[in-house]
């Protein structure tokens, strides 16, 4: 079998909903499931090749397009297995143990009562040297309106909300090709799917603008049982017919790929239902049961060897679902220690994000004015969206230190009035700080502050706390080109907030 492998980089933000229906709350996926990248080449090759050979690339089952999971350096994240729990009050980062390999009246706290324990369902993890490093998804929500091009404006009672993967973010995703599919087919495949694509829903609006190429990163592998138990992890989503040709959420052992009998108690198993959108037909197609990816199934060893590599069962392979990885070690157990994790859960390493490759390349920007024009009044727009989100991120965090008892959030509220009214009068950062911290006046031989903060009855109440200290601090971390803007919306909310406390809202 080849095996290529994909980076894919996001230009602007995805959507990627969980389900096909238009109507309520509709959540984005996160991840990018593998019918995706099927419908890019499709769309490029389908018409293009024969229909014999249209058949063995996309519907044979002998190209199987995989999901897309979040990039750490060069290994791709998994869904957290939820055979992994932790102890209630407790997170996962403190402490996790292997449920099939737990034994409840065995672990006992200090008090004598065994732990309460609870399911890791959330979230994808790079598993390395005996560390899970968890792989954040942003996510942004944003209100749209239908748009009426008779009147030029939008229409009335058709406002939507989507919920979008944010951009900037890598994803590795693989197509795994059998032998006996010709070399020419699998260069056509490679061809179609490297460049600048689209994926997701509003694809002619703002969203699914994505960047692909060849990478070769790293993938967990199988490994050797632990004991007698063989530990099917679910990489991918699975999806199986019973021998009424019904879907099932009940697999038999040989339905995995090994021989032996699971054992259902031990195995921790979530399951979805979604009718997914044929664009072609313009309808739904029939709804798909299966298990979610992240699920652990648990076979009693039977006599047959467990397959070494990873491999993909059930149904819908030629669009990422069923590949299961045997025995992965992230799965393995401490014996002495009742089932605790080998593998310890941590948080992402705070390094600079890589960089992703421009939308519009530097000699294009050179030659059209108007693509140019485009590029700046976006590279504004960012900058703006960042003052907003320092603004609120100033105000969640710091702001409950500028909130005191009784009159004194009145009083607070005037001042942050006064602050908004010189930052409307200042033009540069440097007179801003001038005015508010280090501005003095001479009285006599004497030099003595004169800032707004430094004297008079607001300094003593600005000194407390570190309240002008955090002020300053956040001034100077914002741009000199937008900073008026940041201090006039920061003193708007912070006055606003400050009224809110004191009238007990």
């Amino acid at each position: 079998m080849k095996t290529l492998k994909f980076k894919c980089s996001l230009l602007t933000d995805v959507i990627i909903n969980q389900n096909a229906a238009t109507v309520g709350n509709q959540a984005s996926l996160d991840f990018i499931p593998g019918s995706n990248f099927l419908g890019i080449a499709a769309g490029k090759l389908y018409e293009s090749v024969s229909p014999e050979d249209a058949a063995v690339m996309f519907h044979s089952g002998k190209v199987r397009f995989g999901d897309a999971h979040p990039a750490y350096d060069s290994l791709r994240s998994l869904r957290v297995p939820s055979a992994m729990f932790y102890p209630k009050l407790m997170t996962p980062k403190e402490m996790c143990f292997i449920s099939p390999y737990y034994e409840r009246e065995k672990d006992t706290l200090q008090d004598g009562h065994p732990y309460q324990l609870k399911q890791c369902r959330n979230g994808f993890y790079a598993f390395l040297d005996n560390h899970g490093i968890e792989q954040k998804v942003e996510k942004t929500f944003a209100i749209k309106s239908a748009y009426d091009a008779n009147t030029r404006r939008s229409k009335d009672k058709q406002m939507y909300g989507y919920q979008s993967i944010d951009k900037d973010l890598n994803f590795f995703f693989e197509i795994a090709i059998d032998d006996e599919v010709p070399d020419n087919l699998s260069s056509l495949i490679k061809d179609a799917i490297v460049g600048t694509n689209c994926v997701g829903r509003s694809r002619t609006a703002q969203y699914g603008l994505v960047s692909i190429s060849m990478c070769d990163y790293e993938d967990v592998p199988s490994g050797n049982a632990q004991g007698d138990l063989v530990l099917i992890y679910a990489d991918s989503r699975l999806i199986f017919l019973d021998e009424y040709g019904l879907p099932t959420f009940q697999p038999t052992a040989q339905q995995l790929g090994v021989d032996g009998k699971i054992d259902w108690f031990k195995s921790q198993i979530r399951t979805f239902q979604y009718a997914p959108w044929n664009s072609t037909r313009q309808s739904r197609d029939m709804d798909r049961c299966g298990i979610e990816k992240g699920s652990v199934f648990v076979v009693k060893k039977g006599t047959k060897h467990v397959p070494a590599e990873s491999q993909y069962v059930g149904l819908y392979q030629n669009e990422g679902f069923g590949k299961v990885i045997y025995n992965p070690d992230f799965l393995k157990a401490d014996s002495n220690e009742n089932g605790k994790a080998l593998f310890t859960l941590v948080d992402l390493p705070k390094k600079e994000k890589e960089k992703v490759p421009p939308i519009i390349p530097n000699d294009l920007l050179r030659k059209y004015p108007l693509l140019n024009f485009l590029e700046n009044s976006k590279k504004k727009e960012d900058e703006i969206t960042k003052v907003y989100k320092a603004v609120n991120d100033f105000v969640k965090k710091e702001g409950k230190y500028f909130f005191l008892q009784g009159q004194a959030d009145e009083a607070f509220a005037s001042q942050w009035g006064k602050i908004r009214s010189i930052a409307m009068q200042c033009k540069t950062k440097g007179e801003l700080l001038m005015e508010l911290f280090d501005k003095r006046r001479m009285k006599g031989q004497e030099s003595l502050p004169d800032a707004y903060l430094t004297h008079g009855v607001a300094e003593e109440k600005w000194e407390e706390r570190g309240r002008k200290d955090m002020l300053k601090d956040f001034i100077e971390n914002i741009t000199k080109e937008y900073v008026q803007l940041a201090v006039i919306n920061l003193a708007a909310e912070m006055a606003k907030k400050c009224r809110r406390e004191n009238d007990g809202r």
